[in-house]
């Protein structure tokens, strides 16, 4: 299957990458989501971090902690050059002793596995008692990584994942309002419908095309109503229980 140009995107939101990014919404909302709960924990270089899903590990350079370590399956939507996992496993079993790390990341891979409830199981087992979780996952999204795409979460239905494996939502927060979800899926629909097997091709959709959608999605977002039910992410910050004295 030919790979999808919206999923060959940057991860870097710099305001700059607007011009060359067609997902620059959706990358944007999850950087600052995640940022911001790395910044409210306020990691001081030590504690052990699990990166499930890993892939390149987009977000390792936020985390001051002694060890980020990265966890990924062999085959998945991405090529296997563009992991950087340190850990395989089955997609299944984590191959990591119970109660050993002080926090999970998992970000955008809850869709792509095939029993989420095992996943996020697996996440609350190696966790330590009090360790945390940054988790987000996707509401409205394009199918991507096909065919290991399975999955859409409604805000509801993503924390009664969680709190039903024991975990305790300390913050939940949407990465975009109902304007941005629009913008971001009509650049979505152009770079995936119009882009060509042609050099320098993509860029100029993005550029003329894409940048100019999405930085008109910004721009109502902040002036147009919102009840917030449309949006493209969840980012939860959860914990899972000290054990009782």
């Amino acid at each position: 299957m030919a790979r999808n140009p919206l999923h060959q995107t940057s991860f870097k939101t710099r305001w700059w990458s607007l011009l060359i990014n067609p997902a620059y919404i959706a990358r944007r909302g999850l950087e600052q989501s995640i940022s911001t709960y790395v910044r409210k924990l306020n990691l001081s270089g030590s504690g052990t971090w699990l990166d499930v899903g890993c892939g390149s590990k987009p977000y390792e350079s936020l985390f001051n902690v002694e060890s980020y370590i990265g966890m990924d399956v062999e085959e998945s939507g991405h090529p296997a050059e563009a992991k950087r996992y340190d850990i395989l496993y089955d997609g299944t079993t984590f191959p990591i002793e119970s109660s050993s790390m002080d926090g999970v990341i998992c970000t955008q891979v809850l869709e792509h596995a095939r029993l989420p409830e095992t996943l996020i199981s697996e996440i609350a087992r190696v966790l330590k008692p009090g360790g945390l979780l940054i988790l987000t996952a996707p509401f409205f999204w394009p199918e991507h990584e096909q065919p290991h795409d399975f999955t859409r979460f409604s805000s509801f239905g993503l924390c009664n994942i969680l709190e039903s494996r024991g975990f305790t939502i300390v913050d939940y927060r949407k990465t975009s309002g109902s304007i941005e979800a629009i913008a971001q899926a009509f650049s979505a629909y152009a770079i995936n419908n119009l882009s060509l097997r042609f050099p320098g091709w993509n860029r100029l959709i993005t550029l003329l095309l894409c940048a100019p959608i999405q930085v008109v999605g910004m721009f109502l977002q902040r002036i147009l109503p919102d009840k917030g039910d449309l949006f493209l992410d969840s980012a939860i910050l959860a914990s899972k229980p000290k054990e009782r004295a």
